[in-house]
């Protein structure tokens, strides 16, 4: 079965007089799996990990790599763009997967809407920049020594396009520039129409690239279930990160707190910063060093992702790996705020709910039971597919 089938995670709302007045979240049930590393010759799992994770594949093999040694200067440059795709290319196309469907008309239903299907060529562009990059799937050739890649102006221009064309309605810097929601173009003109719902934790983690950040890794704490940072619960992804950039996703914060808007829109601010910070690559691969054991961190599509490698005659004695559905499922933490005190129409049919828990990605599907006066209304599957 596909893990992205799998209902790693459980979340129980109640609602009271059209509103959620509590949630209970069984944190991320999906832990363990990385122990099929282990007694693995070192070597070999830069190509293993991506099978086992092809969601955020890119990023584990970066966090797998800095965890176990250091890469060199040409394959580090092509690390960071594999990383900043796929977290561009999942970002791109979650408002038309997650939120249009429930806030436009026919033309952004998924996956037949036109509006979705005129964003197609992107991901297939960045498909077909990966595999220039690494070759065919896993697209790891770029940690090899003397794999030569060529990626070219045109190339980055083509995702630029697309993206000012048709998801911002203008050009990626001043996107970055506006200030406020009423200037919102494009597609994302319908994000207007989704209320200002302010719910959400208020603490957050960012571990590192794409962005500037320190962790301190004794104050992390991880019982399986349940992980905190520093003795709290935080928040991971977009958000999290557009808090370190973006002076409009600040301000908005600062005024109004977090809601599940804000999120959205960071996730497309973040997918702008990272494509205006590509470039095109002419040069030879110079792979990467295995140096033995360590922690690897990175931010990835959904947050911040650890993994932690202890190696013992170059074979994987130990691994243990954090993602970010483990800080923001974990009971009591972001997922359960993202949606308590959000209005709730028809519990029957609860889009708002959708919009708030997607906001936050889940690496898995989230099952949602919605309860109202202790009777069970319905249930949703929610996330799974980018």
């Amino acid at each position: 079965m596909n893990p992205l089938d799998l209902e790693a995670i459980s979340l129980r709302i109640n609602i009271e007089n059209n509103v959620v007045v509590s949630a209970q979240s069984s944190g991320n049930k999906l832990r363990g799996y990385e122990k099929a590393f282990l007694n693995k010759k070192v070597k070999e799992l830069r190509d293993i990990i991506p099978r086992v994770l092809a969601t955020c594949s890119q990023s584990h093999v970066s966090a797998f790599t800095r965890a176990v040694g250091t890469i060199n200067h040409n394959s580090e440059i092509l690390s960071r763009i594999a990383v900043s795709l796929e977290i561009i290319e999942s970002h791109i196309k979650h408002p038309y997967i997650y939120w249009f469907p429930y806030i436009g008309d026919k033309n952004y239903d998924f996956p037949s809407g036109e509006r979705f299907k005129r964003i197609i060529p992107f991901s297939k562009k960045v498909k077909e920049i990966m595999e220039k990059m690494g070759g065919k799937w896993p697209y790891t050739n770029y940690l090899n020594k003397g794999f030569k890649v060529k990626l070219s102006k045109d190339d980055i221009e083509f995702l630029r396009k697309v993206v000012e064309d048709e998801v911002i309605g203008m050009k990626i810097e001043d996107f970055l520039s506006i200030d406020n929601i009423d200037e919102l173009g494009g597609d994302l003109t319908l994000l207007k129409k989704v209320p200002y719902w302010t719910a959400g934790l208020g603490k957050y983690l960012v571990v590192g690239f794409p962005y500037s950040a320190t962790i301190d890794l004794s104050k992390l704490k991880d019982t399986g279930l349940d992980v905190t940072y520093n003795g709290d619960h935080v928040e991971v992804g977009p958000l999290a990160q557009a808090l370190t950039f973006d002076s409009m996703v600040k301000k908005l914060h600062e005024k109004y707190g977090p809601s599940p808007l804000l999120r959205e829109i960071s996730r497309i601010k973040v997918a702008c910063k990272l494509l205006s910070e590509l470039t095109d690559f002419d040069g030879e691969t110079d792979g990467y060093e295995i140096l033995g054991s360590g922690i690897g961190m990175v931010e990835s599509i959904r947050g911040s992702l650890l993994h932690k490698v202890s190696i013992n005659e170059d074979k994987v004695i130990d691994y243990a790996i954090i993602q970010p559905t483990s800080f923001n499922a974990s009971p009591g933490g972001a997922l359960e705020y993202a949606v308590k005190g959000i209005p709730v129409k028809d519990p029957k049919n609860p889009w708002e709910i959708s919009l708030a828990v997607s906001s936050l990605d889940s690496c898995f599907v989230t099952e949602v039971i919605i309860y109202e006066g202790g009777k069970l209304i319905s249930k949703k599957r929610i996330g799974g597919f980018c």
